[in-house]
């Protein structure tokens, strides 16, 4: 760790350049049933642990790195670390006494697995946990507030921020507007949107990832998870021009129907809030921000194109000539029929 005493300023030739701190949030997708589906093959204890093992990483680059650590939990999105007392200010760290961890991974370890434990414990019924979809649109939003509010308070300090999301849910297509407004935001920022891919497939991930300069990695063998944190998803944003990132290439640009939540390649936009769909609606308004459309806009859309066929015409056949005889439907050269030639 840097800071640890002052030789770091006095070693001649070897004088270190001091860094700018950066900023790591961490979005976790909580939801009980995506986790139950890959339970098999990684738990989210197992996962949460390697989580914490990658942010304490990123602590001990720079004793200034900060880390905010958000669950996406199926109808809400809740700050795991750093929590906020009633009266709005950061609440006292919880520490164990007796331990030689270093006292802030200690701190982050003690509070984000209390908080965890504190949401998946509150009582809920079946169908508000396994038929919401997690709120990832909402952590996002609230990952973003907070870069803005770290970063912006002093102009002073350069401090670099990135977004690192773990996600095991696949049916996100009802939050595709609101997570798109997110990845502009991100994009104008300049805060690259990490994914951590541990299960089903989310076209929008893809597309922020691709937008906004991160890394979009699905992982085939998830029981080596602290492997991938540590070797792709550990380089800082500066860093990363100038390193080959293992990202996925081939991005899928599609959009996603907001009426029947699949990937279209074409449909039909509101030119009010952006929302894409596949079908006109039945009551002829926006199903996300209830505009009317006007009447004769939609009997122009729901006029089927016409396609005209064209007709083969069919070719005369010429009747059969004797040798030597011209016919008179074939041009002849001027001199054949004893024109004389200038």
């Amino acid at each position: 760790m840097n800071a640890v005493d002052d030789t770091s300023k006095v070693l001649g030739e070897y004088n270190i350049s001091e860094e700018h701190p950066s900023l790591l949030t961490v979005i976790i997708d909580t939801h009980p049933g995506a986790w139950a589906k890959i339970n098999g093959e990684l738990s989210m204890r197992e996962a949460v642990s390697a989580l914490l093992v990658f942010i304490n990483g990123h602590i001990s680059l720079n004793n200034s790195n900060k880390v905010a650590v958000i669950a996406a939990h199926p109808n809400q999105a809740r700050f795991l670390y750093p929590v906020t007392s009633s009266g709005g200010e950061e609440a006292e760290s919880r520490i164990l006494h007796g331990t030689t961890m270093y006292r802030q991974f200690r701190e982050i370890n003690d509070i984000a697995l209390q908080e965890l434990e504190k949401l998946l414990s509150e009582e809920t019924t079946e169908k508000d946990v396994l038929g919401a979809p997690s709120a990832v649109s909402g952590a996002l939003s609230l990952a973003l507030t907070y870069i803005n509010r770290v970063c912006e308070v002093s102009s002073d300090t350069r401090m670099a921020s990135r977004i690192l999301l773990l996600s095991v849910s696949g049916d996100l297509a009802s939050q595709y507007v609101a997570a798109m407004n997110c990845i502009f935001a991100a994009q104008k920022k300049r805060v690259p949107i990490d994914v951590c891919k541990l299960g089903g497939d989310t076209v929008f991930l893809q597309q922020a990832s691709d937008s906004t300069q991160g890394t979009y990695m699905k992982i085939d063998h998830p029981k080596g998870l602290i492997q991938y944190l540590l070797s792709a998803f550990t380089i800082e944003p500066s860093l990363r021009p100038h390193v080959n990132l293992g990202t996925q290439k081939d991005v899928d640009f599609r959009a996603v129907c907001y009426l029947t939540n699949k990937v279209v390649a074409v449909g039909y936009v509101c030119s009010v809030c952006l929302c894409i769909m596949s079908v006109i609606p039945e009551n002829e308004r926006c199903p996300l921000c209830d505009t009317v459309y006007e009447s004769k806009t939609i009997a122009r859309l729901r006029v089927e194109p016409v396609v005209q066929v064209k007709r083969k015409v069919k070719k005369k056949k010429r009747a059969d000539t004797p040798s030597g005889a011209v016919s008179e439907s074939t041009p002849q050269p001027a001199s054949s029929v004893g024109t004389p030639l200038p």
